[in-house]
């Protein structure tokens, strides 16, 4: 998936295919199986028999598969403070469900908000890169954005293609709610990337450094691991020499692609442990690419590990 449009398993706002089909149209065996693991239905998804097998699902396991698919895949998610987005609950969330976006044709439309795994899913409809100059219907014009919050905190979670179109998302948002307004986060602030890195980060096998030096005629810096990427990751950040340069006070971390643990029940296909998605962070920029589809319970507990770290 490239950064300039998001994929969704499935159109949010309107699908007709049947749960099966939904899972059946997952990109990869791997996608399949980690959406069922996370749905907690046992179904071999390499069984010649599988069809067959999901033919035989409750409808309360469909439904648990499909909360589970229909907004994951491989997103980049923005992180933004709101103000006043604590005081909202759900109900409050709901209850704007009938009410209009005023952004007009030119700007984010807010589709509609509901309620699943215990947060509040707002969906929009967004012109690519935030913003259009001039009148368009053509729906390849706009973007499917994802906004997620936890009721009562103060994070919101965009789920867009690049900065400006999870700008306009999260500015959309926050007026439909009657909030002041969404300033993005930035993992360098505040102690908030020790935090952050302490409570889910196994290691990093790429860096990038910005000099922040002018008169350098170097402008940034990229570390790699020697070991290959895989499912464990060898961290550069125990090299005395890269310690040294994350230290120093002319340079700033950019980037950086690793292996984060986060608590669900879907297990890497090696072995029986929790899987460990890689990730890509930009630091300032306050975003998350994940590199491999991943259900939604693995999303949210992301955004949770997050939230805690503010």
């Amino acid at each position: 998936m490239s950064n300039s449009e998001m994929d969704y398993s499935i159109d949010p706002t309107k699908n007709k295919a049947s749960p099966q089909e939904l899972i059946q149209n997952l990109p990869t065996q791997a996608a399949r199986r980690r959406v069922l693991q996370a749905a907690e239905i046992s179904i071999d998804v390499d069984d010649k028999n599988f069809e067959s097998f999901l033919d035989e699902l409750s409808e309360v396991e469909l439904r648990r598969a499909v909360s589970e698919l229909r907004f994951a895949g491989e997103p980049t998610v923005y992180y933004y403070r709101v103000d006043g987005l604590h005081r909202l609950s759900s109900d409050d969330a709901l209850g704007q469900s009938n009410k209009e976006s005023s952004a007009g044709a030119y700007g984010p439309d807010v589709e509609t908000a509901i309620r699943d795994h215990d947060r509040i899913y707002v969906i929009c409809q967004v012109p690519k890169t935030g913003s259009q100059t001039q009148l368009t219907f053509a729906p390849d014009d706009r973007e499917t954005t994802i906004t997620t919050f936890r009721p009562r905190s103060q994070l919101l979670a965009v789920r867009a293609g690049d900065a400006d179109t999870a700008d306009a998302t999260a500015s959309a948002v926050s007026k439909y709610f009657n909030m002041d307004g969404a300033e993005r986060i930035s993992f360098l602030d505040a102690g908030i990337r020790g935090r952050f890195e302490d409570a889910c980060v196994d290691g990093y096998s790429t860096l990038q450094l910005r000099n922040l030096n002018t008169q350098d005629n170097t402008k940034e810096i990229e570390i790699r691991s020697k070991e290959a990427d895989g499912e464990h990751v060898s961290d550069v950040r125990q090299d005395p020499i890269v310690e040294d340069l994350i230290r120093r006070g002319d340079t700033e971390l950019a980037a950086a692609t690793g292996l984060v643990s986060v608590p669900t029940v879907v297990q890497s296909p090696e072995d029986s442990e929790p899987l460990h998605p890689r990730v890509t962070i930009r630091f300032s920029e306050g975003s998350v690419t994940f590199e491999q589809f991943v259900p939604e319970s693995i999303l949210v507990e992301f955004d949770d590990i997050v939230r805690q770290s503010l």
